[in-house]
């Protein structure tokens, strides 16, 4: 479920960028500096019908030293009008799966157990992620982001070879996430590093790599597909 979490973190990162407006925010430091690239991103997602991306996440347990680190493919289209948002990620390291969210629908598809799971987003962040499910938007917020989250623009920094912007979103209210970083690129001003970092100290790490906007994706794209043999559980 801890793979589910950090799935439910990323779809949280893109959906507070497709927001469609850029919240008015009170920045330490640099409000200008800040000011100027929300319009940015704002413009970006404004922009953004589609997106294609390889990515890896690491996800480290800061209390026994373990890291686990997961490769894969990540498709995502925003929401647009009545038409759902809709997020997928293939895996295929270390074993193969398949999560796809649909609206707040989620779908956890395991071949090597010959098992999907079927949930709503709320049940997979229940109990577990806290304030997740305000990141992933299931409670509106956020379009109100500024009343959840002091956001501040921390620095440039290059990252795997691109200048980026790194903006440090830290809730106002206790969580089991204590702050989110977003690092974006410069040239596209889409997010390709995010890191998310629990209360108890533990941290996940996602990066994006080989971005293709605006590429053709049927929604059929988002449908996964499974054996008839397959178990399915359906929590929805």
């Amino acid at each position: 479920m801890s793979r589910l979490i950090t799935v439910l973190a990323v779809l949280g990162g893109f959906m507070i960028l497709s927001s469609g407006s850029a919240p008015r925010v009170e920045a330490n430091g640099a409000p200008q500096i800040l000011t100027g690239i929300l319009q940015k991103i704002e413009k970006a997602h404004l922009d953004l019908k589609s997106l294609k991306a390889a990515i890896v996440q690491q996800r480290i347990n800061s209390q026994i030293g373990s890291k686990d680190t997961d490769y894969g493919v990540l498709l995502y289209k925003p929401s647009a009008g009545n038409t759902k948002g809709k997020l997928r990620i293939d895996y295929s390291k270390p074993d193969v799966r398949t999560v796809a969210v649909v609206g707040e629908n989620l779908v956890f598809y395991q071949p090597r157990i010959n098992q999907v799971v079927k949930m709503s987003v709320a049940k997979a962040s229940k109990g577990k992620a806290g304030s997740y499910t305000q990141i992933v938007g299931l409670d509106g917020s956020v379009r109100n982001l500024a009343k959840s989250y002091n956001i501040e623009y921390v620095k440039d920094e290059l990252i795997n070879g691109q200048m980026t912007a790194q903006l440090h979103l830290i809730p106002k209210e206790k969580g089991q996430l204590t702050s989110l970083d977003i690092w974006f690129s410069q040239d596209t001003w889409l997010p390709i590093q995010q890191k998310f970092i629990e209360r108890n100290g533990d941290y996940s790490i996602v990066q994006l790599t080989n971005l293709e906007p605006n590429v053709k994706l049927a929604d059929e794209a988002f449908i996964v597909k499974y054996p008839n043999s397959t178990v399915v559980v359906d929590k929805i």
